[in-house]
């Protein structure tokens, strides 16, 4: 009884016979001579110790031992034929897939990219925005980021963003409370109103910690990502609380101001993470080094 796997030479010759009923046909397919691949068949026959062809006319018909090892052993190929094209499609026009959410797409990758396409222009860059947990292999996706723990087990993670959380709002709101850009304490702020995002308890979080916690942290609108937040505080609409690097750009512009310094400290951080072939391709290689560059860049200003 054979336990060893065949040649894989030999095997290649058997299924193109089979797909072509031909010798000759599967000789031209393959570029070697009819001999060399009846010499194939016949040491595979001699291997399996079982007829898998008949002649028929001045062809060849499977028999019922082929017919079902052809069948067996097909979709092998066809997935190495597939495997093998789309490889070759990506080393000719290499495209990177990354799943994050809408908030971190707007607020702190899109701002950014046009520096990557004129960097690496022939490294497509596809956002895929959502909030829930992506299947790698099942959604063909390269790198993901994640907002939690930093706990995904069977993957590579890498830590990007934890600075602290601060409120942040439009300065059109503190002329409308005639405030000065700074505030002593959040109700100073009139009318209060506190902008949500998914992370509902962090401005639970940030009133106890800073001495607010007479604040109600309940009330105000929830946005389904920070992104929503963000663009209602830009819009005069409430306070929102908001990670600096993820606003540095609207603060900058004196879209938002930061009205309190009080910062707070939280356990949940903004991660990277892939599975480990993923660096195996140059271009994702180079996509990770860069997002670790410009967080450096910021880091540093």
């Amino acid at each position: 009884m054979m336990t060893r796997l065949p040649p894989l030479h030999a095997l290649h010759c058997f299924e193109s016979v089979a797909r072509h009923l031909s010798v000759k046909f599967a000789a031209e397919e393959l570029h070697v001579s009819p001999a060399a691949i009846s010499q194939q068949i016949a040491k595979l026959e001699d291997l399996l110790q079982v007829a898998l062809f008949g002649k028929k006319g001045r062809g060849v018909e499977l028999t019922a031992a082929g017919e079902q090892y052809f069948l067996g052993i097909s979709p092998a190929f066809r997935q190495i034929e597939a495997s093998t094209r789309q490889l070759a499609l990506q080393a000719a026009n290499p495209v990177l897939t990354l799943s994050c959410t809408t908030g971190f797409a707007m607020q702190f990758l899109l701002p950014r990219l046009p520096h990557f396409n004129e960097a690496y222009p022939d490294i497509d860059i596809r956002i895929s925005s959502t909030n829930r947990l992506v299947d790698f292999a099942r959604d063909d996706v390269d790198f993901a980021v994640r907002h939690g723990h930093g706990n995904y087990p069977g993957l590579q993670t890498e830590l990007l963003i934890d600075d602290e959380l601060q409120p942040v709002c439009s300065p059109r709101l503190l002329s409308r409370t005639g405030r000065r850009r700074q505030v002593k304490k959040l109700d100073d702020i009139q009318p209060l109103t506190l902008l949500h995002d998914e992370q509902r308890l962090d401005w639970k979080l940030w009133l106890e910690a800073t001495g607010n916690g007479h604040v109600e942290w309940n009330q105000g609108p929830l946005f389904v990502d920070s992104n929503g937040a963000i663009e209602a505080a830009i819009r005069g609409h409430g306070v929102a609380l908001a990670r600096k690097m993820l606003v540095q750009d609207e603060i900058k512009s004196g879209h938002l101001v930061m009205p309190l310094k009080a910062a707070v400290k939280t356990n949940i951080a903004y991660y990277l993470v892939y599975p480990a072939i993923t660096l195996e391709r140059k271009p994702a290689a180079i996509f990770r080094n860069w997002l670790h560059h410009e967080i450096d860049m910021i880091d540093n200003n």
